[in-house]
């Protein structure tokens, strides 16, 4: 069974700032996540972190919870890899 994906409103607006050609190879990437999350190589689990999974896309990092209870997971950001782990 195929994962929902939610994206939040962070993640949305993320998503509109990359330019035409990572957008597409980002969101080719969440299609093929929402069919088998956690058989891909580029898909990590976080430690310590306020997310619990990163998937890596070119230079880029998609960071992400999920519930395999129900089969969805919540996009909740995009970044740039030098970005991705910063923390606040």
């Amino acid at each position: 069974m195929k994962y929902s994906q939610i994206f939040t409103a962070t993640a949305i607006k993320s998503l509109k700032a990359i330019d035409p050609q990572n957008k597409k190879r980002i969101i080719e990437k969440i299609e093929l996540l929402a069919v088998n999350p956690f058989e891909m190589s580029n898909v990590k689990k976080l430690v310590d972190f306020d997310v619990s999974y990163s998937m890596k896309v070119g230079d880029y990092r998609m960071l992400f919870d999920s519930d395999d209870s129900i089969k969805i997971f919540d996009i909740i950001d995009i970044r740039h890899r030098k970005e991705s782990y910063r923390r606040s």
